[in-house]
């Protein structure tokens, strides 16, 4: 029981230098941040990160392992007479120390090597793929907390509209113009925007707070700094498709793995030839002293087992690998396809409503109130069109997410996703 307790004592303050590493690594990271130094802070510090990269220290372990040649082989024996007449020598003991080496002729430990090798490069693509999704996922929430934040501008230029017009609704109850009812509408009006904006605010912390679990950095809560802007990504889908079958990382991962699964394959086909063991040793009796040398060679005889098992295990990994690089082809060509069709839409869509809606705005605002003040407009009339103009903008910025969205779709599905940060600065820096 003290020996358990020990134990989990032990495990206990282990959990807790470890939370209290994050939380000092939490405590030196920046309040506001860029996509670009989201980026940098993922690579350097983050533990989903440095979790993926352990997996490229397993890829060299196995590296290791392959290049390591089987040990030799010590053997000692010993005879003694125990009845009768000893008819081989005149002694009662007679000893033998032999050393066994196998030799790997057939160029098995080069193979080896080989597909070790090939292995380490398909768990690089690996990461690398795993890794563009992360970043994905990050700027996701990126520009989810980009769009929030305007929101809660547009609500903040309501709230004092609002706060405006409760103003002229008091001068008018003064005068004797206006209702003690029109004062309650404009309070109730003014409630409104404030929970809108409440609500809004709890939605920002909650993604500033998944974009912490998703880095694993439990203790920081990043708000992200820019301006919410297109990208402008190309949808030229042939050009995209070149650039997707180049260097997309599902596509690179998969045909690294087939390659990986051919180079398996040619040493399941080497290991099945014998490995001689070479033998040297010694003989020698004690009474009367005599010694003899001894050489030989051991080699199994590949006549049942001829290595048909590995080889028809790496000929069945080989043809997966190869349907799973189709799988990725196909897939990803699909998901291109898709993509640039709704980016193409979603542009569309925001272009005619900025054009239609979004431009007729300033005189919605200036005719209300214009309207209210020579008695030509009732107060709901007024606050009828303060609602149509936030609503208005707020779907402004709903389509201008939702294009940014389908432009990291574009960006995911043609593989340009790490190198728009490498070789473009990012417009919402």
């Amino acid at each position: 029981m003290k020996t358990r307790d020990r134990k989990i004592r032990a495990v206990a303050f282990a959990c807790l230098a470890m939370l209290a590493a994050v939380r000092a690594v939490a405590a030196e990271l920046p309040e506001t941040v860029t996509m670009q130094q989201l980026l940098d802070i993922t690579r350097e510090r983050s533990p989903r990160y440095a979790a993926l990269q352990q997996r490229i220290e397993a890829a060299g372990a196995e590296i290791v392992e392959a290049g390591v040649l089987p040990n030799p082989r010590l053997s000692y024996g010993r005879f003694d007479l125990l009845t009768r007449t000893n008819t081989m020598y005149d002694g009662n003991v007679q000893q033998q120390v032999i050393l066994e080496v196998p030799v790997l002729i057939a160029g098995q430990r080069g193979m080896r090597l080989e597909a070790a090798e090939k292995k380490a490069d398909a768990a690089a693509a690996d990461i690398a793929a795993d890794f563009a999704g992360l970043i994905y996922d990050e700027w996701a929430l990126f520009v989810k907390q980009l769009a929030n934040r305007q929101r809660i501008a547009v609500l903040d230029e309501t709230a004092r509209y609002v706060e405006h017009l409760s103003g002229i609704v008091s001068g008018r109850l003064q005068a004797g113009s206006a209702s003690r009812y029109d004062l309650l509408r404009i309070d109730i009006e003014a409630k409104n925007v404030e929970t809108r904006r409440q609500t809004l605010r709890n939605d920002l912390s909650a993604s500033a707070a998944e974009l912490s679990i998703l880095l694993g950095l439990s203790d920081w809560r990043p708000e992200a700094r820019g301006e919410l802007s297109s990208l402008n990504v190309p949808t030229d889908i042939n050009a995209l498709w070149a650039d997707a079958e180049a260097s997309h990382p599902d596509i690179e991962a998969a045909r690294r793995g087939e390659i990986a699964a051919e180079a398996d394959v040619a040493r399941a086909k080497r290991e099945r030839w014998p490995t001689p063991t070479f033998q040297v040793g010694s003989v020698f009796t004690d009474s009367p002293y005599g010694n003899t040398s001894f050489a030989g060679v051991s080699v199994d005889l590949p006549i049942f087992d001829r290595g048909q098992g590995a080889i028809a295990r790496a000929n069945a990994a080989k043809h997966a690998a190869r349907l799973q690089h189709d799988l990725a082809l196909a897939r990803t060509r699909g998901a291109l396809e898709r993509a640039v069709e709704m980016l193409a839409r979603r542009r569309e869509t925001r272009a005619d409503f900025e054009r239609n809606v979004i431009a007729k705005l300033p005189d919605l605002q200036e005719m209300g109130e214009s309207s209210y003040r020579l008695g030509k407009g009732s107060l709901l009339e007024l606050l009828d069109a303060s609602r149509s103009r936030t609503e208005t903008r707020l779907t402004r910025l709903d389509l201008m997410q939702a294009e940014i969205e389908a432009e990291l779709d574009v960006l995911r599905a043609s593989g340009l996703l790490i190198r728009r940060f490498e070789n473009d600065p990012v417009r919402m820096n």
